[in-house]
């Protein structure tokens, strides 16, 4: 494997370490023992945790080492209306351009994340709520907009696990605000579907709001 490719695949094992929470924020990482579990040189782990710093997942604290970031509730507030507006125009190009068998994947998404959340397995439902956006993004066809919108889910998907406590009801509440933004894009309503996307956030700020 080239130095690029070893940067590339170090990079994408220790983001999913990261955004699966196997990294509690604030805990330390070590560069030779990411280098010894994943096989490679020290060179290409060093490489890939200054790309997570610029990134905004770790923390380069000097004389102390490496640590998994610490993002704070207030920080994820102010994020909010960046991913509304991110969210916002992906959703009104997803409904121009979104296909029917594209219709039939979007909802294979939609159910997986329900069913996980109705298990009660959050994690696996809260990778599969990023999906769903990932997938709108993606179906908008503008590679920079799908870029910025993974960004911002994957900030999400990082925090969540520690900033966001499911509740039976507030599980119910996912499944039916998705089901609905779903529905809307199928039957290209933009307007509805960027509404109930601007309450799903809002339910989400009331949910950083609290202790």
């Amino acid at each position: 494997m080239k130095i690029s490719g070893l940067k590339e695949y170090v990079y994408q094992e220790l983001k999913n370490k990261l955004i699966m929470n196997q990294f509690k924020p604030g805990e330390r990482i070590w560069e030779e023992h990411l280098a010894e579990e994943l096989g490679v040189s020290r060179t290409p782990v060093r490489e890939a945790i200054n790309q997570l710093v610029a990134e905004g997942f770790i923390e380069n604290r000097p004389r102390k080492g490496i640590f998994a970031a610490e993002i704070t509730k207030d920080e994820l507030r102010k994020m909010l209306d960046v991913r509304l507006a991110l969210e916002s125009l992906a959703i009104k190009e997803c409904c121009k351009n979104i296909t029917e068998e594209e219709m039939k994947d979007l909802d294979a998404i939609y159910h997986t994340f329900a069913k996980a959340l109705e298990d009660e397995e959050y994690n696996k439902a809260s990778q599969w709520d990023s999906e769903i956006h990932r997938f709108i993004a993606q179906v908008a066809n503008n590679k920079k907009l799908a870029a910025y919108v993974n960004d911002i889910q994957d900030v999400f998907a990082y925090t969540r696990g520690y900033n966001i406590k499911w509740t039976k009801e507030k599980a119910d509440r996912s499944i039916r605000e998705h089901k609905k933004i779903i529905e809307a894009i199928k039957s290209r309503n933009e307007e509805v579907a960027i509404e109930i996307v601007r309450k799903d956030i809002d339910s989400m700020r009331e949910l950083l709001s609290e202790e």
